[in-house]
This record gives structure tokens, sequence and C-alpha cells, in this order.
């Protein structure tokens, strides 16, 4: 994915709308994306939310051809919250599949998702495994979707995420699903007070309720002499 183009005033504005409308379909994509986002510098609207204009600009750039605009076009048609086109999830499959051909994991994880929900897991846990998505895969050993069950694979992915370079969201899961493992005593021997320090870090900023109703019932660091 290409970097953003900054937008400091109106002229950089208007000058990224010329470059869009002379078929520079970087431009075309990024004059979408701020228009679903709307711009305010120094406290001055540059560009105001226009969902339709995202969504025309977005076509645009899918027309012209640009993978990242094949990608977000094909978000609109696999959303039905969108009123902007109808829901074409077989055409929205094809897109993302000429993505990622092209390279785009994101399109691979997204196209995952849609195999996901056709039920079928297997193909769902090959595109997941091309889009180096972590978190799912381990997931998936953890639980048997797609592959067969591996509670000590899983293991092991989650504790490279733990130690990785992943999002907090990532980070947060996997040490959440580690709890549940010490707390099980499956794979591992069974250990509530490792349970209870991977769940605590699962819950670093108070707002994982899983993690939070499991501490309820082995308590917390905090609350122990």
């Amino acid at each position: 994915m290409t970097d953003r183009i900054q937008i400091k005033n109106v002229y950089d504005w208007n000058s990224l709308l010329v470059k869009a409308e002379n078929g520079d379909s970087n431009a075309q994509n990024e004059v979408a994306s701020y228009y679903e986002n709307g711009l305010i510098v120094d406290n001055a609207v540059i560009v105001e939310i226009d969902k339709q204009l995202a969504f025309d600009w977005t076509q645009k750039s899918y027309e012209s051809g640009d993978i990242e605009g094949i990608e977000s076009y094909a978000n609109y048609l696999s959303d039905e919250k969108y009123k902007y086109c109808e829901k074409n999830v077989d055409l929205a499959m094809q897109l993302y599949e000429r993505a990622m051909n092209a390279g785009s994991s994101s399109a691979a994880h997204n196209l995952g998702i849609e195999y996901r929900n056709k039920q079928n897991f297997g193909r769902a846990f090959e595109l997941y495994s091309k889009a180096n998505d972590e978190l799912t895969i381990g997931l998936c050993y953890y639980y048997g979707i797609g592959i067969e069950k591996n509670k000590v694979k899983a293991l092991e992915i989650f504790n490279v995420i733990n130690k990785g370079c992943n999002t907090g969201y990532e980070i947060n899961e996997a040490n959440f699903m580690i709890g549940k493992i010490y707390l099980e005593g499956e794979v591992v021997e069974r250990s509530i007070e490792k349970a209870r320090y991977f769940l605590e870090l699962a819950d670093n900023d108070g707002d994982h309720r899983s993690a939070q109703e499991i501490l309820i019932v082995i308590g917390r660091q905090k609350m122990i002499n």
C-alpha cells in the first residue's frame, strides 16, 4: 500500500483533486479516503466527510485497474451495510483474488473471511495462512477449524505473537489464549499462576471482558497476599 499523501491546506487538496480527475489512480484512492474520513487542519475543515463521493472515487480507481481501488471496491461489494452499491459477494471474491494475486495480504485475509462465511473452512485457513494472519491461524489450530486441532501448535503461534511486533489487540488476544491454555492444562502443566499472569496481560487496558470473567473466578494478582 502506498503512503498516504499529506494534505496541509486547501491548495494541496485541490492539487490532489486535479491529479485524481486526470486519472491518477493513486490520487483517486487518496481522494476517496479523505472523503471517507474528512480532514481538519488547524481547526479548518479542508475536506468534509461525503460517503457518496468516497464510494464514487473508489469506483473510479477500481475501473482504472488500481489494485488498492479493486480491493476497496470489493469491500463495498461484500458489505451489505453500504447503501451506495448492491451487495455482490461473488464479484467481491473475484476482486479479492485479483488483488491477492497482485500481492495484497489484506485481500487474502478478506477472501478467507468470505470462504468462512460460506463454511469452507479449509480454504479459509489456506487464505489466512497466505495472509500471514497469525492470530486467526492460531485460533484455527486451537479450535480445529479448517485444520486438525493442535493446541501445541496454537500455543507456539500465540507465544510468537506475544513476543512479536503485532497490534495491541492481537497481543492481548494471544495472551488471553495462552492464559486459557495454562488454565486448561491439556498440553502444558496446569498453572493458575501462569494463567493469571497472561490473563492480566490480556486485560492490561481494563477492557478485555473475557479475561475479566475468568479473573473473577481465579482472582487477580493484586488481590492475592
